[in-house]
């Protein structure tokens, strides 16, 4: 087995969990779409959390330098969040599977960011 058809493998049988309650199934397109609305809340989340982090950093500790060193480290994470979507779709060279493929690792990421941000602030 190629290692693209174990990575398509691996996330097609991923993209269930992480289309949060919906089950994304069907052709290309509609999974795709499906996962999409995932994004988008977990995108929704993500600028909740940041906001919280945000204020927390400017009440708590009332430092300039803290609020902006978060604004740099956001700025910093969107750049490797782009970075790791481009390197895993590169892994499969596209095809039907690539829009798919790059959302689910999106959303992977955009969790991660949250827990992060969670935890730390």
């Amino acid at each position: 087995m190629k290692f693209g058809t174990l990575v398509v493998t691996a996330v097609f049988l991923t993209i269930p969990l992480l289309a949060q309650s919906e089950s994304c199934d069907g052709n290309a397109p509609e999974m795709a779409a499906c996962l999409a609305k995932s994004l988008k809340a977990a995108d929704s989340d993500l600028n909740a959390e940041y906001r919280k982090a945000l204020k927390i950093a400017g009440d708590q500790y009332h430092r300039s330098t803290d609020v902006q060193n978060l604004r740099d480290a956001e700025r910093k994470w969107i750049a490797y969040r782009d970075a790791i979507r481009k390197a895993e779709y590169g892994l499969v060279g596209g095809g039907t599977a690539g829009p798919s493929i790059q959302i689910s690792c999106l959303i992977r990421i955009t969790e991660q960011r949250i827990s992060d941000l969670q935890s730390e602030y």
